[in-house]
């Protein structure tokens, strides 16, 4: 365990990502007779209007949620969000983005979008509403390794209470975001996060995870490991093929972003997960066992994290929209 367990193949040369945009609108002005899929196409042909092709949900029949497989900005509904009467002048929806890449003007595009938004809408702001960041590596195969994302899942577990100092009040005990340690599943060939973790975070705790994250030897296996639901703040559910139609994205998904309402906004926490997983790599805490054992975590050890959390951003070009202050993220 104290040796590198060697290098991926294909080193990450940068990320595609996909954006979950959920949101309760009013709509400025239109006919009182609209439905809310009379809203969804309203805001794809708007998009589709200033470059952005979309489409929307018609509401006809089930949809398995696309995250991130369309070429198309794909207007839809969203079960997360509390109900409205039926009477009710506002909208709900959820907005998922194409697939996009670090190597594209992704400033640009989601200005674009957020220009598209607001013309026919005024966003509410609300608690019940959340934002999802999609991740996958910018190579041929669009996938991660097995072993990109065993540091991926190591790096969540030793840094969980980090991300939830940086979270909004209304996303750090959300039942759509759960933390991994508190949902975990259990894994024939480990006791699972929740139990290998128990009460602490110290030495022998992380090195029972590293453990038994080695000891996995699919990402089925490592998803069971790491989640009891997709409802986590990092969900590896897509990085397996659904077993009914062998579909998936490849990707791994951060759930714990406030409510998306602006770019900047949306900017911040793409940075935020694009830097959280090229650290996660470039650290290697799972080949190496080299992590820090305070739990919970100072502030100091907190401001140092975020100060790497930026300079891995930086690959992405994104470094640029997180905040000095990491406690700026909660109003983001």
């Amino acid at each position: 365990m104290a040796s590198p367990r060697g290098s991926s193949p294909n080193s990450l040369k940068g990320y595609t990502f996909g954006v979950e945009v959920e949101s309760v609108v009013m709509p400025y002005s239109g006919n009182a007779a609209y439905t809310q899929v009379d809203w969804y196409r309203q805001l794809s042909q708007v998009l589709s209007s200033r470059g952005l092709p979309a489409t929307y949900d018609d509401l006809q029949q089930y949809r398995k949620h696309p995250e991130f497989y369309s070429a198309k900005w794909f207007v839809t509904r969203d079960g997360s969000l509390k109900p409205l009467k039926r009477d009710s002048p506002l909208v709900c929806m959820e907005v998922v983005s194409p697939k996009l890449t670090t190597a594209q003007p992704v400033t640009k595009i989601l200005s674009e979008f957020w220009e598209a938004m607001k013309a026919d809408f005024d966003i509410q702001i609300d608690s019940s509403c959340g934002g999802h960041v999609h991740v996958t590596p910018l190579r041929e195969s669009a996938r991660f390794t097995l072993l990109e994302l065993k540091r991926v899942a190591f790096a969540v577990a030793v840094y969980e209470e980090h991300v939830r100092a940086i979270l909004p009040p209304s996303r750090r005990d959300n039942k759509w975001c759960r933390p991994n340690s508190q949902s975990a599943g259990v894994h024939g060939k480990g006791r699972g996060l929740v139990l290998a973790l128990g009460k602490g975070r110290g030495d022998l705790e992380l090195r029972t995870v590293a453990a038994e994250i080695e000891a996995l030897v699919s990402e089925t296996e490592l998803c069971e490991y790491m989640q009891r639901s997709r409802y986590v703040l990092w969900n590896f559910q897509n990085t397996f093929p659904d077993p009914r139609s062998g579909n998936y994205s490849g990707t791994v998904e951060f759930r714990g972003a406030s409510q998306f309402r602006n770019s900047q906004g949306t900017l911040s926490w793409v940075g935020f997960a694009l830097g959280f997983i090229t650290l996660a790599e470039e650290e290697n805490l799972f080949d190496n066992l080299n992590f820090p054992v305070c739990s919970p975590p100072a502030e100091v050890d907190i401001e140092s994290w975020w100060l790497r959390i930026r300079d891995a951003a930086r690959k992405s070009k994104l470094n640029r929209h997180l905040p000095e202050d990491y406690r700026m993220m909660r109003k983001k």
